[in-house]
């Protein structure tokens, strides 16, 4: 929700994915049907191959659905932005995570914002150049990101911090500045 509100400002409309007995306060949502969920979870299955988090073990219905709508935010982008309790170089933790390894399988371009170091990292895919040895998140440092594709997924941590909120305030301050820049 964070994405969306903050995004209003700049004129950004957001499809909030949803499911049935979801509780949910986006404008602009999309219900997924019983087929649309289950090609959520097969690509939730297919995220899990490199998690090896278990997603079949998941007993509560519930939580697999908001899995599966990840799938939905990350199917139907350009690129993805996110805001993540913590991560590592390998990693996203949480729920943030399965959706990022989704980008990954379907090698969108991504940029998380890590709340607990207080910086963004982008993902390097694999290249010929010999600058990079495999697939891999790589710290930015004071580097803010902007949006670059006209749909995007703007995902995170329901755990956000003013450091979070203020992220995503900034990728947007910039992207929508450095546009009108380029107008002018």
């Amino acid at each position: 929700m964070a994405w969306e509100v903050a995004g209003e400002e700049y004129g950004v409309k957001t499809i909030s994915y949803s499911f049935h007995n979801h509780q949910h306060q986006g404008k602009h949502p999309k219900i997924l049907t019983r087929d649309e969920l289950e090609e959520g979870y097969n690509a939730c299955r297919k995220a899990d191959e490199t998690l090896k988090r278990n997603f079949d073990r998941i007993q509560y219905p519930y939580v697999r659905n908001l899995m599966a709508r990840n799938w939905f935010q990350i199917k139907n982008s350009d690129e993805v932005f996110a805001i993540a309790k913590t991560m590592t170089s390998t990693t996203v933790e949480g729920g943030t995570g399965w959706a990022i390894q989704m980008a990954i399988d379907s090698r969108k371009p991504i940029w998380v914002y890590d709340q607990v170091n207080k910086h963004w990292w982008t993902y390097v895919y694999k290249s010929n150049s010999s600058l990079f040895v495999g697939d891999t998140f790589i710290p930015m440092g004071n580097y803010i990101p902007f949006i670059s594709k006209h749909n995007f997924a703007g995902i995170g941590t329901r755990d956000l911090t003013d450091d979070g909120m203020t992220a995503i305030l900034q990728v947007y301050k910039k992207t929508f500045n450095e546009s009108q820049e380029k107008t002018d």
